[in-house]
């Protein structure tokens, strides 16, 4: 997919030519934060797929310095066509729209503490038979009757929600989020950044609609990577592996995602390895173990 000459710059990066963009003005979910500022390449006068880069902060958040600037240079947008060449975009090749993180300040790789690494299949097989042996499963349930959700500039959408042992998973996840959210607005705040005192980065979700949770989606079954396939990662990233299981407010599920390891043992599935997609928080969260005939009784499609 080209872009357009017009409100476009040529680049040559390493012989070849390329077209890019960037949207000075911001939209509604830009201004608010939910999306960054965006740079779009593609090759020049070329049919393949374009790359969308991540830049972080737009100059026009509402929460930014009154002197705030994010200038995006031809050196920049030449390092990121490099990036996205070594991370598999192919620009004269049909295929899929790349999306690339160009902004990682706050993502690196992941670091267990101790006691806090996954666990390993055998692990999760032996904590299996033990809740057999107990009958202490969790349980969850798939709730439809959410409230409908709409934007100021219009359009919405009818989330579902999920409940584990009777509370609902947003909430498990906040409480398993704050202390890294508390201190990353901490640091943000003393490295200048001004932020609201009312922002608020722990368990800021909503649940996806119906159809992705119910059968017959597998989404709730086992690996499935969207939307972490959208993006320039290896194939061999863990988070391919995960499933997506909440998605973000702004109603753009890939602004900011939470994804699990779902594992099926054939009696039992289990929770697994939480993550959000955007940082390398270590989560206190589960494993939670369903028996597998409740479970899916709870997607089964209605």
């Amino acid at each position: 997919m080209s872009i357009p000459r017009r409100g476009s710059r040529r680049i040559v990066v390493d012989g070849a030519p390329y077209r890019w963009r960037v949207r000075t003005r911001a939209t509604a979910d830009q201004r608010s934060g939910r999306t960054p500022l965006l740079l779009a390449i593609a090759a020049e006068d070329a049919d393949g797929p374009a790359m969308i880069v991540r830049l972080g902060l737009h100059p026009n958040h509402r929460l930014a310095p009154a002197d705030f600037t994010r200038a995006v240079t031809p050196a920049d947008v030449a390092a990121q066509i490099r990036a996205g060449l070594a991370a598999g975009w192919r620009p004269l090749q049909p295929g899929p729209q790349v999306i690339l993180e160009g902004h990682t300040a706050h993502h690196g790789p992941r670091v267990y503490p101790r006691g806090k690494r996954p666990p390993e299949r055998a692990a999760l097989a032996a904590l299996a038979r033990e809740r057999a042996r107990t009958g202490a499963y969790d349980v969850l349930r798939l709730i439809d009757e959410r409230p409908r959700v709409t934007w100021p500039g219009g359009g919405g959408y009818d989330p579902s929600g999920l409940e584990i042992n009777g509370r609902d998973l947003i909430a498990w996840v906040r409480d398993a989020e704050r202390p890294h959210a508390d201190a990353e607005l901490a640091a943000r705040r003393a490295e200048g950044e001004a932020l609201a005192d009312d922002v608020e980065l722990a368990g800021d979700y909503l649940g996806l609609g119906p159809a992705h949770y119910r059968l017959p989606s597998g989404a709730l079954l086992g690996p499935s990577p969207w939307p972490a396939d959208a993006f320039a990662i290896p194939e061999d990233d863990p988070r391919r592996r995960k499933s997506t299981l909440l998605g973000c407010t702004c109603g753009i599920t890939e602004c900011w995602f939470l994804m699990a390891t779902i594992t099926d043992l054939g009696d039992a599935i289990i929770w697994s390895d939480f993550e959000q997609f955007h940082r390398d928080w270590i989560y206190d969260l589960g494993p939670f173990v369903f028996a597998r005939d409740a479970y899916l009784a709870a997607i089964a499609a209605r």
